[in-house]
């Protein structure tokens, strides 16, 4: 689907939040990984429901999702075949474009349970998740976009910090203490470089990028794009840590929407399609809202009451499977 009017329809009101969706996931991935850490360090039996118990609402609110974005395909006229149909309902291929960071999630859950559950002491299960995330990273260089599982850098240009959170979660009394040391230096520091690091990697990915498939240039490219944008990450990542030694934010608002996190990122993706100008690239989109201010507000108004129906359908669901495990 080509829109031949769409550069009358660019709005560029949203452009600042455009650069910055890897640093929100990872500090996602950082902290999920200092979390499951924790977990299973201080937490007798964590491991024995962990698949069953952390698998169960991202993969209801996948296909859930799923479900509604293959609708709107065929509502605005998505010429899908069959056989791209049954991939589509099935999960196998995830019809929603930003299913991604779940199927990335579940991918690594798996991979922690499989790992801490098999690996004799926690050193080397860290040693070993680690590395099998760095092998994961190493081959989705070498990987086209949009071919295979990958479809771009943001498969794997985040998830590194997940060990990374684990790694900070086993030192973490050894990095305190000495941070708090020279607490001021290493805040002063690091909120200096970050904006100079950013405009970098900006800079970077601008001459570099990761579009570019020939071997070995085009993954030397993509690498040196990787690398500067984990210079980037790491100083986002240790401003909030600096700063959250010394402010405590937080209210009930927040408290409330830390509640449905995964089901407002997942769900948002529905309403910020179905109010553009066209629905994921395969066709005009039915409810099209061309004032930002506006389009912002639509996007947040359906998505807080989706999110919360949505939290009550994998409720439902996971007292489904309860029931018929009970019976077993």
């Amino acid at each position: 689907y080509i829109n031949q009017a769409l550069p009358d329809l660019i709005r560029h009101s949203l452009d600042p939040f455009v650069n910055i969706g890897f640093l929100m996931t990872s500090v996602f991935f950082f902290f999920n990984g200092y979390g499951l850490y924790k977990s299973v360090t201080q937490k007798s039996g964590y491991l024995d429901h962990f698949l069953g118990k952390r698998l169960q609402a991202p993969l209801t609110a996948y296909y859930v999702t799923g479900l509604v974005f293959f609708a709107l395909r065929l509502l605005v006229g998505d010429n899908m075949g069959r056989k791209t149909a049954l991939l589509y309902i099935s999960g196998l291929v995830h019809c929603s474009p930003y299913s991604w960071y779940i199927v990335i999630l579940i991918l690594f859950y798996v991979v922690f349970y499989l790992v801490f559950r098999h690996t004799k002491n926690q050193n080397s299960a860290v040693i070993l998740f680690t590395g099998i995330v760095l092998i994961y990273i190493a081959v989705s260089l070498f990987i086209p976009r949009n071919s295979y599982f990958i479809r771009g850098e943001w498969w794997y240009n985040s998830v590194f910090m997940m060990p990374v959170g684990m790694l900070f979660a086993r030192h973490e009394s050894i990095i305190l203490n000495h941070v708090k040391r020279y607490y001021k230096r290493y805040l002063v520091l690091h909120l200096i470089l970050f904006y100079p690091a950013y405009q970098l990697s900006y800079y970077v990915l601008k001459r570099f990028g990761y579009f570019s498939d020939s071997i070995p240039f085009g993954v030397v490219n993509k690498f040196i794009s990787l690398f500067s944008q984990y210079l980037v990450v790491y100083l986002f990542i240790s401003c909030i840590l600096l700063l959250g030694m010394k402010i405590s934010i937080g209210n009930r608002v927040l408290s409330f929407l830390g509640k449905y996190t995964l089901e407002i990122y997942l769900i948002h993706g529905i309403f910020v399609e179905l109010f553009d100008h066209d629905l994921a690239g395969t066709g005009p989109s039915p409810l099209p809202v061309s004032d930002p201010l506006l389009y912002i507000l639509a996007v947040i108004l359906m998505t807080l009451p989706s999110s919360i129906a949505l939290k009550v359908i994998e409720g439902a669901v996971r007292s489904f499977i309860a029931s018929v495990t009970n019976h077993r």
